[in-house]
C-alpha cells in the first residue's frame, strides 16, 4: 500500500470516530460556526478596540447571548414559572368558561340551512364536544402540553449553552482554522474565497432580518396586549419568534390571544387586538417597514447584498425548519448557499475546461 492511500485510510477511520466522539454535539457545532460566519461584519469594529483575540470572542458572545439569546432565556423562565403554578381547577374553570360561550354562540339558521345542516344537529354537536367528560380530556391535554412543554425548554435551554461556548472557541480559533480548511481544500484562494465569502454574506442577511423582524414586529404586538393587562414581554417575544414562520406568522400568537381577550375581557379588545394585527402589523409593518429595515441592514451593517435569491432564502427557511425544527433557519439557507456556491464553482471550472478544449483544437 501506498503512503498516500494509507494516510487517506487513517484519515477516514479517525474521522468516523471522531464523528462517533461529537456527534450528539455536531448540530450545536454546526449552529455556532454558522453564527460565527454571519457575525463576522459587526466584530470588525472590535479588532480596532482589543489587542487579544479572547477578549473579541467573549464580547461577540456576550453580545450574541444579549441580541438573541437573552429572550428566549427570559420566555423559557416564564414558561418555567407557569408550569410550577400550575392550578388544575383553574384551567379546567377557564376550559369550561370557554366551552359555555361557545355553546351560547348561535349560527343563522338560514345560513345552515343553505348548507343543509339542521340547527338540532349543530347543538348535539356542540354539547357533545363540550362534555363534562370531554372538558375533563381537554383540561388533562393542556396540562400535559405545559409538562412537555417545560422538559424541551430544558432542552432547549441546554442546547443554547452549548451554542454559546462553540460560538465562543469558533470565534477564538476561527481563523486558524479558516487557512488550515484553505490549505486543505483542492482549491485556488479565489475559489476558496468564493464559499466563504457566500456563507458569510448570506448567514448574514438571513441572521440579522431575522433578528430584526423579531425584535420589531415583537415590539409592535408588546405594545398592544400591554394595554390589555397581558403579560408584554412574554407576548412580544413569542410574536416575534412567531413572526419567523412563514405564512402563518404572527396569526399563531393573535389569534389565540384574542380569543382568549374574548372570553375574559369581551369582544372589543379581541377585536382591537385582531385589527390592530393584521393592518399595522401583517399589512403595515411586515410588508412596507420591515424590507426597508432589512435593506438599510444589509447596506450599512453588512457593506454588502447576499447573492441568493430571496425567495430561495424564503424556502430555505420554511425547509429548514420543517426538517430541523428552530435552529433550521439559519441551517437551511446555511445548505443552500453552500450548494448555490458550489454550483458557481462549478460553472467556473466548466467555463476553464471549454477554453482549455477549445486551446487545444486550435
Amino acid at each position: 500500500m501506498k503512503p498516500q492511500h494509507f494516510i487517506v485510510l487513517l484519515l477516514a477511520v479517525s474521522g468516523w470516530f471522531m464523528y462517533q466522539v461529537f456527534q450528539p454535539f455536531m448540530q450545536d457545532i454546526a449552529i455556532a460556526i454558522l453564527l460565527m460566519f454571519a457575525t463576522l461584519g459587526i466584530s470588525k469594529p472590535l479588532w480596532r478596540l482589543f489587542s487579544k483575540r479572547w477578549q473579541v470572542s467573549a464580547v461577540m458572545t456576550v453580545l450574541l447571548a444579549t441580541m438573541f439569546f437573552a429572550p428566549l432565556v427570559y420566555m423559557i423562565n416564564a414558561f418555567a414559572m407557569m408550569v410550577t403554578q400550575i392550578d388544575p381547577i383553574a384551567i379546567h374553570e377557564l376550559v369550561a368558561k370557554t366551552a359555555h360561550y361557545l355553546q351560547s354562540i348561535h349560527l343563522p339558521t338560514e345560513l345552515l340551512a343553505r348548507f343543509g345542516i339542521e340547527m338540532d344537529t349543530v347543538d348535539a354537536t356542540i354539547k357533545n364536544a363540550f362534555s363534562e367528560d370531554n372538558l375533563g380530556r381537554y383540561t388533562k391535554t393542556i396540562l400535559t402540553f405545559m409538562g412537555s412543554l417545560a422538559t424541551h425548554s430544558a432542552v432547549f435551554f441546554k442546547d443554547m449553552v452549548l451554542i454559546l461556548i462553540f460560538y465562543f472557541f469558533a470565534f477564538l480559533y476561527g481563523e486558524e482554522v479558516g487557512h488550515a480548511i484553505k490549505r486543505l481544500l483542492p482549491l485556488d484562494t479565489a475559489q476558496t474565497q468564493l464559499l466563504f465569502n457566500e456563507l458569510h454574506n448570506s448567514m448574514g442577511v438571513v441572521f440579522f432580518s431575522i433578528l430584526a423582524t423579531a425584535i420589531f414586529e415583537g415590539t409592535l404586538f408588546a405594545i398592544v396586549v400591554l394595554f390589555f393587562g397581558l403579560d408584554a414581554i412574554l407576548l412580544g417575544i413569542l410574536y416575534g419568534f412567531a413572526s419567523l414562520v412563514p405564512v402563518i406568522g404572527g396569526a399563531l400568537m393573535w389569534v389565540p390571544v384574542s380569543i382568549y381577550l374574548w372570553v375574559t375581557q369581551g369582544a372589543q379588545p379581541a377585536i382591537v387586538v385582531a385589527l390592530y394585527s393584521i393592518v399595522v402589523i401583517s399589512i403595515i409593518a411586515d410588508t412596507f417597514i420591515k424590507p426597508v429595515i432589512i435593506r438599510e441592514i444589509d447596506i450599512r451593517l453588512l457593506k454588502e447584498t447576499s447573492a441568493t435569491n430571496e425567495i430561495l432564502v424564503f424556502f430555505s427557511i420554511i425547509a429548514g425548519l420543517t426538517t430541523y425544527g428552530f435552529w433550521g433557519m439559519i441551517i437551511g439557507p446555511a445548505i443552500t448557499t453552500v450548494f448555490i456556491a458550489i454550483l458557481k464553482l462549478y460553472e467556473q471550472f466548466q467555463r476553464e475546461f471549454k477554453s482549455n478544449s477549445i486551446k487545444e483544437c486550435t
